[in-house]
């Protein structure tokens, strides 16, 4: 009995450690940016968007602060993930959208407030010009 109240306690904590979620899913994580140095983070970034094809249907996890940018043409909102390099000098990020349907403000974080976002990495073109995103994305 001592020996399967002992394996009921682990199988709920092992389940409990999985369910932090603030919103959507957990993913499967192909390329995890959340476990380096913040030199690793922004290389890592970087070399994901100098070589974009080679990461193309992966899910990327990063944590960073939420950024927001505004297109005052097309009136749409523009969400991303920034990290900054070791001497915070220099930043880069990642566009991400959301998997459900989200509203401004109500439903993001304060800007500058530090998050993690899991998502899909895919590619667009918008114009003549081709950006990067993680699309189906979860705020962990």
């Amino acid at each position: 009995m001592k020996k399967f109240m002992c394996s009921i306690l682990l199988i709920l904590v092992f389940a409990s450690c999985s369910f932090g979620v603030k919103k959507g899913n957990v993913q499967k994580v192909d390329f995890d940016l959340t476990k380096f140095s913040s030199v690793m983070v922004y290389s890592g970034l970087y070399n994901i968007l100098s070589n974009p094809s080679e990461y193309v249907g992966q899910v990327i996890k990063i944590k960073g602060y939420f950024d927001l940018f505004h297109d005052n043409e097309t009136g749409k909102d523009y969400f991303g993930v920034v990290v900054m390099d070791s001497s915070a000098c220099c930043s880069t990020g990642l566009d991400f959208v959301l998997r459900d349907e989200y509203k401004y403000p109500k439903d993001y974080p304060e800007v500058g407030e530090t998050i993690t976002v899991a998502g899909k990495f895919e590619m667009y073109r918008d114009g003549d010009e081709v950006f990067c995103h993680l699309v189906d994305a979860d705020i962990l």
